[in-house]
């Protein structure tokens, strides 16, 4: 039986346009023709149907209670008439799920494991380094961390990679938000790696940087993804080329899949 990949988009601290890139990273990915499944795991402070100006952002409280099954709890997104993927979500500003034990967690993410029809499932994380955050970090496949050129958002990335690698995570790949500039993007990505390679022994990759643009300002106001309403702003096209590298690392999984088959 074939499941989709889970891939979690992390941060250590808030601000770093983390909820921001998972939305348009799974317009993305659709785009490449997967298809996908956003959750919102930010279980204390759901907040994905609000940037998407959405009424009703599907049913995780349903979902984890056991009252419904994960196909019933989803919202498909749509553009027109093209279905693009499905969103998971708790109710906004509920925080009715931000005590969640660990047998909640480990259910949560076995539905996703298994959850049918999807070639991969995008996890939100919460921001910060909370046991809720590693625990479903730890569930994932592969960790995309979210840092920007701040100090502090360095430091607080290095924090979070430091504790799920003691944990046995997967090394996380980087992605560095509101950048003047690629050679910025590449020297703060440069800096965690550095560490992370002295002090955990680990080699993160680099995926690229998404610049300072302000058409992000304008889409998040108007409760639109950026990919959608403005393709061709430079902040969509750098995350359009982040959904492109991300989406071929499921070829060889697909292959081999398909030669055991």
């Amino acid at each position: 039986m074939k499941t989709p990949r889970l891939t979690a988009i992390a941060s250590g601290k808030g601000g770093t346009g983390k909820t921001f890139l998972a939305i348009n990273l799974a317009h993305a990915l659709a785009r490449e023709g997967e298809r996908v499944l956003l959750c919102d795991a930010d279980l204390g402070l759901s907040n994905t149907g609000v940037h998407l100006g959405l009424s009703e952002a599907g049913d995780l409280p349903a979902l984890l209670s056991g009252k419904r099954a994960l196909s019933h709890c989803v919202t498909r997104i749509t553009t027109g008439r093209r279905g693009l993927f499905d969103l998971l979500a708790a109710p906004a500003g509920s925080g009715s799920l931000a005590d969640a034990d660990e047998p909640t967690l480990r259910f949560l993410a076995s539905e996703l494991r298994f959850a049918s029809g999807y070639d991969r499932v995008l996890l939100d994380l919460g921001a910060g380094v909370d046991t809720i955050v590693q625990s479903l970090a730890l569930a994932a496949d592969e960790l995309v961390l979210l840092l920007t050129p701040d100090p502090a958002s360095l430091t607080d990335a290095y924090a979070l990679a430091k504790l799920v690698a003691r944990r046995g995570a997967r090394t996380p790949s980087l992605v560095v938000n509101m950048t003047s500039s690629d050679s910025e993007g590449r020297r703060t990505a440069d800096a965690l790696i550095a560490a992370a390679r002295n002090f955990l022994k680990i080699s993160p990759e680099y995926l690229g940087c998404i610049p300072r643009d302000p058409q992000v300002c304008e889409a998040v106001r108007h409760q639109a993804a950026l990919i959608a309403a403005q393709s061709c702003a430079p902040a969509a096209r750098a995350i359009s080329l982040l959904g492109e590298k991300l989406h071929s690392r499921l070829q060889p999984i697909a292959k081999l899949a398909a030669s055991i088959r």
